[in-house]
């Protein structure tokens, strides 16, 4: 635990990698981000730069191991990436929509609102919000990825409120080795691809 530290801004370009790198394989992102080879790569290093930067004007906690190996990106209660945070950000979330390639904006926001309106719906509570969990390629299995979640499990459980995620049906078992369990399975229909809501207890509510 204590070689988790908070990712300072002048990481995020080199962050972005990482997480570009993590996700490039899953199948949210090829079906999100349909380019081939090193194109979706790029891409993704362009959304998760302008991902970071919002977060950070939404006042998430974003961490990364010691030597950035991986990243995590938390949302306590009360903080969204929602209009002030893409206004201070310089809407820098939005951004690599509009450059090339162009990729189906219609496509993004049905997938976002489906997102949101499940994560609404089974988490109405106050609760820490797992965002984003990526660890490079090269580091993955080596317990850099559970050491970020348990380290933001530690914070959700000092502040005696939940923790939520979603995430792709592969994941789950990852998950509950860390005490999530499965509020539902979605169907988010932009990109025709079954998630997990999982949900671990505040500190409180498992005494």
């Amino acid at each position: 635990m204590d070689s988790i530290r908070v990712l300072p801004a002048e990481d995020f370009d080199a962050a972005a990698g990482v997480l570009a790198r993590a996700f490039d394989t899953t199948e949210q992102w090829r079906r999100m981000v349909p380019l081939e080879g090193d194109a979706r790569v790029r891409k993704l290093d362009e959304m998760f730069r302008g991902t970071l930067t919002t977060a950070a004007a939404a006042k998430s906690l974003t961490e990364t191991t010691a030597d950035l190996e991986g990243v995590a990106i938390w949302f306590p209660p009360g903080r969204t990436m929602g209009m002030w945070p893409m206004i201070r950000s310089g809407f820098a979330g939005s951004r690599f929509l509009l450059t090339r390639p162009r990729l189906s904006f219609r496509t993004f926001m049905r997938a976002l609102r489906e997102f949101e309106a499940s994560h609404k719906r089974v988490m109405p509570e106050p609760h820490w919000y797992l965002m984003a969990l990526g660890v490079d390629p090269e580091h993955a299995g080596c317990g850099h990825g559970s050491a970020l979640v348990r380290h933001g499990i530690e914070k959700a459980e000092a502040d005696g409120k939940p923790a939520y995620l979603e995430t792709e049906l592969d994941n789950v078992g990852f998950y509950e080795r860390l005490g999530f369990t499965v509020v539902e399975e979605v169907l988010i229909k932009a990109i025709d691809l079954p998630f997990a809501l999982m949900r671990r207890p505040g500190f409180r509510e498992g005494t």
